[in-house]
């Protein structure tokens, strides 16, 4: 198979191409490079360096093979932080959805069949139930979580509406809090597991937004990349929606003591400041991962302290991540 792999320079999209090579496929990496670094690209792949939103570098990247088609979109690129968004809403509304907008076009224009989109948990809201299965109502309380609702609606609605011979198998993916290798330990806008690692490793504070009670699902990236494997192995799967996570709550206090514990320091003795909550910050969450299980045939096998030191064993070689002079 041949697989055009958009934000691959970055962290959860790295690890589906690297998964798709191991297993023989192609791959085209389209990233611009603004969040991801070079050496993230899996080796094999082929990189292009452009930007979603722009047409012509969207061209470039399904022609990357030369004359060999493009079988299949896994795209990832796009703003990700739900804080973010409200400094910068027109910005998120433009990466997220314009940027899919145009990968949606070229698929259609480029002949590819199957299109896998990153959606995200932050569609939701505050369910009034957990664990939250996918056919709760969508209530986003931040532009990010709106945006993603957005593109993922019309990435499922490529896959229904228009001419027979122009429709695109599709599938999204609501991925809840994915941590591993390759997050970023520096970026204050990413994964909040990398954010408290490269503070231990750097010996500095942790600073929690909130009064760390609330609760989140802290899924593998290496288990992630997975179930987007099996989609992509499975056509019968049309316009349908997956949760990725693992079932199993974690507050954040208890996650940043696991973070000081793996780095081999003590949480007892460890400077830690509680501020004030984030707009859009959501209080609980939890999936309900049966229909991934079901029609996936997928469930993660990675407990949240052996990907937690598998984290840390890579964080202590990745200089570049940590910031460190």
């Amino acid at each position: 198979m041949r697989v055009l792999v958009t934000g691959a320079a970055g962290f959860i999209a790295s690890h589906i191409a690297e998964a798709l090579l191991a297993r023989g496929d192609e791959v085209v990496v389209l990233d611009d490079l603004s969040n991801g670094r070079r050496d993230c690209v899996p080796v094999g792949a082929v990189f292009v360096e452009g930007d979603v939103r722009r047409a012509a570098d969207v061209d470039r990247a399904f022609l990357a093979l030369e004359g060999r088609q493009i079988h299949a979109v896994c795209h990832l690129a796009g703003q990700a932080s739900t804080f973010r968004s409200f400094d910068e809403p027109a910005w998120d509304m433009e990466v997220n959805g314009v940027g899919t907008a145009r990968m949606l076009e070229g698929a259609r224009r480029h002949g590819a069949s199957t299109f896998l989109y990153a959606s995200s948990m932050t569609v939701y809201g505050s369910p009034a139930e957990l664990p939250v299965s996918e056919d709760a109502p969508c209530e986003p309380l931040s532009y990010y979580g709106i945006t993603k609702w957005a593109a993922e609606r019309s990435v499922l609605l490529a896959a229904t509406q228009g001419p027979l011979e122009g429709r695109l198998r599709s599938c999204a993916f609501r991925m809840f809090n994915v941590y591993g290798e390759r997050q970023s330990l520096t970026n204050p806008y990413q994964g909040v597991l990398g954010i408290f690692i490269g503070n231990v490793l750097r010996d500095e504070s942790i600073s929690i937004f909130g009064d760390g009670e609330q609760s989140r699902d802290f899924v593998y990236v290496g288990d992630v990349a997975k179930a987007w494997v099996a989609a992509l192995d499975q056509p019968e799967l049309n316009a349908e929606v997956f949760n990725l996570g693992t079932g199993t709550q974690t507050s954040i206090n208890k996650l940043w003591r696991l973070a000081v514990s793996s780095c081999d320091a003590q949480p007892e003795s460890w400077d830690v400041s509680y501020g004030p909550g984030r707009p859009g910050d959501q209080r609980h969450m939890v999936a309900d991962i049966s229909a991934a299980r079901d029609r996936l045939g997928w469930q993660p096998t990675t407990s949240l302290e052996d990907g937690v030191r598998a984290t840390v064993s890579w964080a202590r070689t990745d200089s570049g991540n940590r910031g460190d002079d």
